[in-house]
């Protein structure tokens, strides 16, 4: 028969609820490391498990949070959940993850379920910018922090990334490479990652002199945050009488299927068009070539959420202010120096077969 914590208490000679807050690493308990040492050394000569439905009863806490993301196939939210499953263990929570595919009828659901499972608190990484779902919770008081991803205007429950300064890097450094048809394959506008990167594209080019940049409407085309949404993205852009020299895509995923699609059309990255990624992510540094990219601290992004959702669900702090995240231009292969062809030439051709 398992043992009981009164048991446990009685073999450790100390009251129960120093060995509950010492087995569930409370930092706010302060025992001697003696004591410390001998409890969890019972526990574990004793195989003990929390009953963690008595647990929940006395304390109104389940030790679980529950998490929404948009795309479980993006390795980007595989790293940023690895450093929440991390955070939480480290005081003894659990996650329950829920993926939406981006669209707010799952979202719902997703939430409903949750809150049916009465998680302690919600990390969110599917904010839009105008989010009935998050003003609700909100009104509700319900614990959450968003993730990567924030409403408009931002709030002090948030935990994302510098994106408007992660894209002035990439777009000045495709200017100071002496690119002038610099086009961008942007992302959803109701996404605060979309819609800033987009925006920092535009102001980062008006800055430098906007009547050098004719045709700057044909250079912005709507792609995704997947893969696929950056090679039909890229197709439209090689079709342009004058194609851009360079590209700053939404994401790595994006600038992947923009560098497929130049590739596909038989020309080079970098030597015909450069292209910028924004993330990091583990294949933008072992393709070929490697990828230019605006690098996220993607675990830490997600370690920081915890901790944030901690304060608020355990000791009652709120955030006084959002998180920005610094993210770092890194440059590798799929950048150089702007060819030098005549106004107007297209560099679209077809590719020559093997032999």
């Amino acid at each position: 028969m398992p043992i009981t914590l009164k048991q446990l208490s009685l073999l450790a000679g100390a009251h129960p609820s120093t060995v509950a807050r010492v087995l569930h690493a409370d930092p706010r308990q302060r025992v001697s490391a003696e004591l410390r040492e001998r409890i969890l050394q019972l526990a574990r000569e004793h195989d003990y498990r929390p009953n963690s439905v008595a647990r929940s009863l006395r304390t109104k806490r389940t030790a679980v949070f529950g998490v929404l993301i948009p795309d479980i196939a993006n390795p980007f939210f595989a790293s940023v959940l690895r450093g929440m499953e991390d955070a939480a263990a480290e005081r003894n929570y659990s996650i329950i993850l829920t993926n939406t595919d981006d669209q707010p009828a799952r979202e719902a659901h997703g939430l409903a379920m949750l809150r049916d499972r009465q998680v302690d608190g919600l990390l969110l990484a599917t904010a839009r910018l105008h989010d009935s779902a998050i003003e609700q919770l909100a009104r509700e008081q319900t614990p959450f922090v968003m993730v990567n991803r924030h409403t408009e205007p931002i709030t002090p429950n948030a935990v994302v990334p510098d994106d408007y300064a992660g894209a002035v890097a990439a777009i000045e450094h495709l200017l100071e490479l002496g690119h002038r048809r610099i086009a961008h394959i942007a992302g959803a506008d109701d996404a605060s990652t979309g819609y800033l990167r987009r925006q920092a594209y535009l102001d980062t080019l008006r800055s430098h002199n906007a009547d050098t940049f004719d045709d700057q409407a044909a250079l912005l085309v709507r792609g995704s945050f997947r893969e696929a949404g950056g090679y039909t993205a890229m197709r439209t852009l090689l079709e342009l009488p004058d194609p851009p020299t360079a590209v700053f895509a939404v994401n790595d995923l994006a600038a992947l299927g923009a560098i497929h699609a130049i590739i596909e059309a038989g020309l080079r990255v970098p030597e015909d068009i450069s292209v910028v990624g924004f993330n990091d992510l583990f294949h933008a540094s072992h393709m070929a070539p490697n990828l230019t990219t605006v690098q996220v601290p993607h675990r830490a992004m997600g370690v920081r959420a915890v901790e944030r959702l901690l304060d608020m669900v355990v000791d009652g702090v709120m955030p006084e202010s959002p998180l920005l995240m610094p993210v770092t231009l890194i440059v590798r292969q799929s950048t150089a120096p702007a060819p030098q062809r005549q106004p107007g030439a297209s560099t679209h051709r077809r590719a020559t077969p093997a032999s």
